[in-house]
């Protein structure tokens, strides 16, 4: 599992580690040219002093350039050679017996070369004579090895009091992470109350994602206790209906008394099964379920519909008509539009006197897809729509349903953008429920 405190630990530790060992390869690198430079000039400063001492022809004392034993420790490997016609005739402890350099060819003065291990300057003097001094690459190693560890002794004895450091930095860096993630594990599942913290930048955008969600979970739940106690008081009242009738047919002995009991049995039944039905398309209305935008062709989803609710019509003397062009594109699902359309239809066939005429037009027009669905009755007003919006909402208790018809098309339409609005009977026109739904960019 990926976490947060070993992956920062981790790259701080590199960087820190990999920043001190980068560290040292340029303080290394640098000291050790910087001394180069300088003992190579030193170097050939001495050069040039042996041989002021020789100019006259005569070598020094071997007695006066030996080191004593107590000053050996300041020799650092540096040895010189006098040489006479090819002739090594004085050379310092430790020296090699052979040339470092070649000693040929005078006119081109003195000459450095870094040979064998040996950083060597070799100056020609008259009469074949030259003067070699020479200082050990060792040396000069070892003494910038030893300046470095001295410049970052400092550093590396304090790398493990930074890691406790960062150690330490991190861990209290994430202590608000951790806490709020206490805080999400020790709640109950009836806690839904928002995460209070101490503020923190980083964290307020998963603190606030929280919140929201905690806020979500609450109006979900409330709305399922209240869809559930609605439902539960709906049918209650549909299975004493049902049991009643059931009770009266059975005591009845008159024929034409059980026949009629029978008769309000399956209007029972058949409005518990529409109830039952409604109530299952209601709860499947959620924002959160609604699939990615889809389209459909309306005047197919209409002519299902009117095919659906003709024997309604049918029963009632009622004539349902479809105005419509050859298409016109919905942008929402299939299944949404006949929700809508169905319930508005049977709703006109219900509560319209019987032997009215039905009709279902639709244009399309400024983007949007316009359903007008005509019937003979008086029309809603305003408030009445609000008023019969709400859940088991019903016009009238003689007309069989549920009175979840609207709620379910407020549902729908809060969803998918559209607008619902009733026209009230005039001289002019009749009664209508008009829908505005937005229209699809293209065809299916």
């Amino acid at each position: 599992m990926f976490s947060i405190r070993r992956f920062l630990m981790t790259t701080l530790i590199v960087l820190i580690l990999g920043s001190g060992m980068l560290l040292v390869w340029g303080t290394y690198r640098t000291l050790y040219h910087e001394m180069d430079e300088q003992y190579d000039a030193e170097l050939v400063q001495s050069g040039r002093l042996m041989a002021a001492f020789w100019q006259e022809g005569h070598p020094p004392q071997p007695e006066i350039a030996q080191l004593e034993p107590r000053e050996h420790r300041y020799q650092r490997y540096f040895v010189y050679q006098l040489w006479r016609n090819g002739e090594l005739i004085l050379a310092s402890s430790g020296a090699p017996d052979h040339a470092l350099l070649p000693l040929d060819n005078p006119e081109e003065g003195g000459r450095y070369r870094e040979t064998g291990g040996w950083h060597a300057y070799a100056l020609p003097l008259s009469g074949g004579r030259w003067v070699v001094v020479a200082e050990s690459d060792k040396a000069r190693r070892s003494l910038v090895s030893n300046t470095a560890m001295t410049l970052l002794a400092p550093y590396v004895l304090s790398v493990p009091v930074i890691l406790l450091l960062v150690w330490l930095a991190i861990r209290r860096g994430l202590g608000p992470l951790t806490r709020l993630a206490r805080s999400v594990e020790s709640r109950d599942a009836d806690n839904m109350t928002p995460i209070r913290q101490r503020p923190v930048r980083e964290l307020a955008p998963l603190t606030d994602a929280i919140n929201t969600l905690l806020a979500r979970l609450v109006n979900t739940l409330e709305r399922e206790k209240r869809f559930t106690a609605d439902a539960a008081h709906e049918l209650r009242t549909l299975l004493m209906a049902l049991r009643l009738h059931a009770d009266n047919a059975a005591q009845l002995n008159d024929p034409a008394e059980v026949a009629a009991s029978m008769s309000q049995l399956r209007k029972a039944v058949d409005r518990a099964a529409r109830t039952v039905e409604q109530l299952l398309l209601l709860a499947r209305l959620d924002p959160q379920s609604v699939s990615a935008q889809q389209h459909c062709d309306a005047v197919a989803v209409a002519r299902d519909c009117v095919a659906l609710v003709a024997p309604l019509a049918e029963q009632q003397g009622q004539t349902v008509t479809l105005k419509a062009p050859p298409q016109a594109w919905l942008g929402l699902p299939a299944e949404m539009a006949d929700m809508l359309m169905r319930n508005l239809l049977d709703n006109a066939c219900r509560y319209s006197p019987p032997g009215t005429d039905v009709t279902v037009d639709i244009s399309e027009g400024d983007g949007n897809i316009r359903i007008e669905i005509s019937d003979g009755g008086p029309g809603l007003t305003e408030e009445q729509q609000r008023r019969f919006s709400g859940r088991f909402s019903r016009g009238r208790q003689d007309v069989p349903g549920a009175g979840l018809g609207l709620s379910i098309v407020e549902r729908i339409l809060s969803i998918h953008g559209g607008a619902l609005r009733f026209r009230l009977r005039s001289s002019e026109r009749p009664a209508a429920a008009v829908l505005t739904l937005p229209a699809a960019g293209g065809s299916g």
